[in-house]
């Protein structure tokens, strides 16, 4: 089964899941994302192989449980293991562990959130259906 976009967003943010290896390499991805924020330029690389690692093994995933494609289907831009890698990212920047009233800039973060929320349950829903 492949996780929702709410699923995907919780575990980004650190909330218990059920062990689905998307879930873990979601939030895995975010907290790469938050310790590479404060990290020395050297060790940097290093954070990004491992991501890299993360985002291989969510598409070798993906190809295991989802339907062949039609014949006539087109490439995507990117695959699912970007998709939750750049979206582990901005939960990161805009995940606050205090919850603060939401600002302009917040509310703008989030929905940057929101719209590679929904890119990442369209891709999903065409990988199910067959139709990318």
């Amino acid at each position: 089964m492949l996780p929702a976009k709410e699923l995907i967003i919780a575990a980004c943010r650190g909330l218990p899941h059920d062990n689905h290896p998307m879930l873990d390499a979601a939030g895995e991805l975010a907290r790469l994302h938050e310790i590479r924020e404060r990290a020395p330029r050297f060790d940097v690389s290093k954070l990004d192989r491992r991501r890299t690692q993360l985002v291989r093994a969510v598409d070798r995933w993906i190809t295991l449980v989802t339907p062949i494609p039609y014949e006539s289907v087109g490439a995507e831009d990117e695959t699912v293991g970007r998709v939750v890698d750049r979206l582990a990212e901005l939960v990161a920047q805009t995940h606050s562990p205090i919850p603060d009233p939401p600002d302009v800039s917040s509310a703008e973060a989030w929905m940057r959130v929101s719209e590679v929320a929904d890119s990442y349950q369209g891709l999903v829903d065409g990988l199910r259906a067959g139709t990318c």
